[in-house]
């Protein structure tokens, strides 16, 4: 955890739902087309997270980045100790299987950790896991799926991963029915079937309770079914194709662990737990975005059926030497303390700890691939015509001046049309760009040096361009010199799926 509090605020998924959430506590509405689009402004576009976005908007009024981050950390914070204190009741207290649990469930999602919508549905997935686990073996009375409803309320307004509240409710409802008809040991009673069954059908209904009611579901299977390039959206490529990618590559070590492990286990398992990992983890290999959620329910189930397996010598039970665990304790609470931003904000650190810099309050918080001080070159310097951002600078175009440089796109993938984005892959690939940027009548090119090093190359050796604007991380040229024509004939780069 005290390493998760490390990660900085990236500009992808933060700055422009700033904005909005601004923009909703001022209007006291929630907009309804793709407004600071200079490309797709009166698109019909839906905000499906309006009230993580407020929240944003409040905390930032109240401490800026330091008091986003701070809440950041202590979700992350909650939502692992939750996880952790379920291992130890599914274990019985066996330390080392907990920690063991828990060490996969952080492993495969420590790169999902950044401050954005999301970072409220942990604990609310992670609550949502719990109860129906507890709840299924009889460890807690059916009262506790009272709380189900009021989580399902929140989470269908703050993040589009509402959808796995009632399935994973629905799955542990199936699975205590298969497990009275096989006579599991674990299997709950009649009634305790019965509340889940219908827990699951009032979780389906509150998640109804939303600015746009059924439209919330209408426009998740839309995004489900909308296929982006992972040039694009890198959480949509599956971990299969992106095995050069350590955190793919310990997903499947972890995936590979509870396939083994369960195989010769499973008559013990209950039918829940096995549903609901192979679930997820079919969910995790279409699509990267899902390995937080399969982290959080995988490190309980493999601990649990390590103990009941009960041959790894790494989990049986050894006195542990007092002093040396309460040292481990404090030296962790320590670091952890630390590098929380409401103190790491005072220290000395190492400049390969500290992000990027300029006119921002904070700015060593946000991450050196934030754009502020090239922004701040375009704010000066306004283009004559529209211009062309990298995507994810399109966040913090937005933030710092949606209004004076609406952007050609933005991480707001689902605006945009297909032909836009694969239009959007060219350029950035340094293909038929020219004749691209033309038809857009766009003369200016804001561009990280790293992600659009295709484009920067192929932009410096064209002469009818000119650099006016360059830092470590951002580069900004200019067209002097009359550029390709656009024309109706087929662009040579070809389309991304």
């Amino acid at each position: 955890m005290a390493g998760g509090s490390l990660w900085l605020v990236t500009p992808e998924d933060f700055w422009w739902q700033l904005k909005i959430g601004d923009l909703i506590r001022q209007t006291g509405t929630i907009p309804q087309n793709g407004i600071f689009s200079a490309t797709q402004a009166n698109t019909p576009f839906f905000y499906q997270s309006w009230l993580a976005e407020v929240v944003f908007s409040w905390l930032y009024q109240l401490g800026d980045l330091v008091a986003n981050l701070q809440l950041r950390n202590l979700l992350l914070i909650s939502s692992y100790g939750l996880l952790l204190w379920h291992c130890l009741r599914r274990v019985k207290g066996n330390s080392r299987a907990a920690l063991l649990g828990i060490l996969f469930s952080v492993i495969v999602a420590f790169d999902s950790w950044q401050v954005r919508p999301q970072m409220f549905a942990w604990l609310l997935f992670a609550a949502t896991f719990v109860i129906i686990s507890e709840v299924a073996t009889e460890r807690w009375s059916i009262k506790a799926l009272s709380a189900l409803p009021l989580i399902e309320i929140l989470w269908v307004n703050l993040h589009s991963s509402f959808t796995l509240g009632p399935l994973l409710v629905g799955i542990a409802a199936l699975g205590a029915m298969l497990d009275r008809r096989r006579d599991h040991p674990d299997a709950p009673i009649y009634p305790t079937m019965r509340a889940l069954w219908i827990a699951s059908g009032v979780m389906l209904a509150t998640s109804l309770i939303n600015p746009r009611g059924w439209g919330v579901w209408v426009e998740g299977w839309s995004m489900l079914t909308a296929l982006f390039s992972p040039a694009v959206l890198s959480e949509q490529a599956s971990p299969l194709t992106t095995l050069s990618n350590p955190v793919s590559q310990l997903m499947l070590a972890v995936l590979l662990v509870a396939v083994v492990t369960l195989l010769v286990i499973w008559q013990k398992m209950r039918s829940a737990d096995l549903l609901i990992i192979s679930v997820l983890a079919l969910l995790t290999l279409t699509g990267a975005h899902y390995q937080i959620w399969f982290g959080m329910v995988a490190g309980p189930i493999i601990a649990e059926a390590l103990v009941r397996r009960g041959r790894l010598k790494l989990i049986k039970r050894n006195p542990a030497a007092p002093k040396a665990v309460a040292v481990l304790a404090i030296a962790c609470a320590v670091i952890g303390l630390l590098v929380q931003p409401i103190i790491r904000i005072w220290l000395p650190l190492p400049e390969a700890l500290n992000g990027a810099t300029g006119n921002l309050t904070h700015a060593e918080l946000a991450s050196g691939s934030t754009p502020i001080q090239a922004v701040e070159f375009l704010q000066a310097n306004q283009p004559n015509q529209a211009y062309f951002n990298d995507m994810g600078y399109g966040s913090y175009l937005i933030w710092k001046a949606g209004e004076q440089l609406p952007v050609f796109i933005d991480p707001r993938v689902e605006l945009y049309p297909r032909e836009q984005w694969n239009e959007y892959s060219c350029i950035m690939a340094g293909k038929d760009w020219e004749r691209l940027l033309a038809k857009y009548s766009l003369d200016t090119i804001l561009i990280d040096r790293e992600l659009g090093n295709d484009l920067v190359r192929a932009v410096q050796t064209n002469p009818a361009w000119q650099e006016l604007y360059a830092d470590q991380q951002s580069l900004i040229f200019k067209r002097t010199a009359q550029a390709a024509q656009a024309s109706n004939q087929p662009v040579s780069c070809p389309a991304t799926n």
